[in-house]
């Protein structure tokens, strides 16, 4: 008998991996956009060979807002067809869609990418799913102090552009909370926009002379006279081309050549790692709620030396350059 048992657990062993995990992440927007594919890296890098990562794409910078909830309940059906052991939500609509659906739920959920408060939503939808994650913001005044360095400015004036969207809207009160708490000892004079249209956009950026430089937020979901979404590519691009003013960002993926020229930006692959490290601890038994929700690492200040060139800008020795 003692043989037989022996045998069998071999033979188990064999054919089955001793443990698996199904994790579903829940993009709030597109695979091919810049964040997602960081963070998707850096979430992958960091989850286990053992687990095995399923995605859905509510695709909200592209689709109309009437949609979103429909896109959240195709979510929805896959969750339950999958049965996760962990959910991941990336970004505000993500967040804002699946939590309600998911709070009655025995799930672990982990966020990120948030620009938005989740205690509140936290608090609204509190149920049985117990949740976590990693909170996203623009770096403003790092930002403005390393571009004041950079331009050689004390009093300096700046232009900061964003689209309309959800994320957006958030990051632009954030930053204006940010510039009122800020304004005298950052000794500088900023503008924040939110336009819908590239027309819109494209008068700002063409008015901007008597700024000493513009920081590119987010574009993606800037639309044509006929209601569509504008290629970002294609804003970025002709931003690049028409701007008298030195261009900056606030993330990653808007630096590089024919974009702007640096800044200190966030990244979407350490939101990814940080966010991989919590799923990997609630599959180790920990549960998501506790464990505390954190903002992401500082970012990093990068520059594209063909634009550095173009602005006759000379970068600091702690700048990377990603040409």
């Amino acid at each position: 008998m003692k043989l037989y048992l022996q045998i069998l657990a071999f033979y188990l062993m064999s054919v089955a991996p001793t443990w698996a995990a199904d994790v579903l992440l829940v993009q709030s927007y597109h695979k091919e956009y810049g964040w997602d594919e960081s963070y998707i890296r850096g979430l992958e890098s960091t989850l286990g060979d053992d687990v095995t990562l399923h995605t859905f794409e509510m695709d909200t910078k592209r689709l109309p807002r009437s949609q979103f909830d429909a896109q959240a309940d195709k979510a929805l059906a896959l969750y339950q067809k999958i049965s996760p052991e962990v959910v991941v939500l990336g970004d505000d609509n993500a967040l804002s869609h699946m939590l309600p659906r998911l709070r009655n739920k025995d799930i672990d959920i982990v966020f990120l990418g948030i620009n938005s408060n989740p205690r509140r939503l936290m608090a609204k939808y509190a149920g049985t799913a117990r949740v976590t994650g990693v909170l996203e913001r623009p770096l403003f005044a790092r930002s403005m102090k390393e571009m004041s360095e950079l331009l050689g400015k004390d009093q300096m004036k700046v232009k900061i552009l964003f689209d309309a969207g959800t994320t957006a809207t958030i990051a632009t009160d954030h930053i204006a909370n940010q510039y009122e708490d800020l304004k005298q000892q950052l000794g500088i004079d900023v503008t924040i926009e939110n336009h819908r249209l590239f027309s819109s956009w494209k008068n700002s950026v063409e008015q901007s002379d008597d700024y000493d430089a513009i920081v590119v937020g987010l574009y993606q979901i800037i639309r044509d006279e006929s209601d569509q979404v504008v290629d970002a590519n294609k804003v970025l691009s002709w931003t690049n081309e028409n701007s008298e003013t030195p261009l900056f960002g606030f993330w990653d993926f808007s630096v590089g050549k024919g974009q702007t020229a640096g800044g200190v930006v966030l990244f979407g692959e350490s939101q990814g790692i940080q966010a991989g490290k919590y799923v990997n601890r609630v599959l180790a038994g920990e549960e998501a709620s506790e464990i505390s929700v954190i903002h992401g690492k500082k970012g990093r200040a990068i520059y594209s030396a063909t634009e550095f060139e173009r602005w006759g800008l000379t970068p600091p020795t702690h700048w990377r350059n990603i040409d």
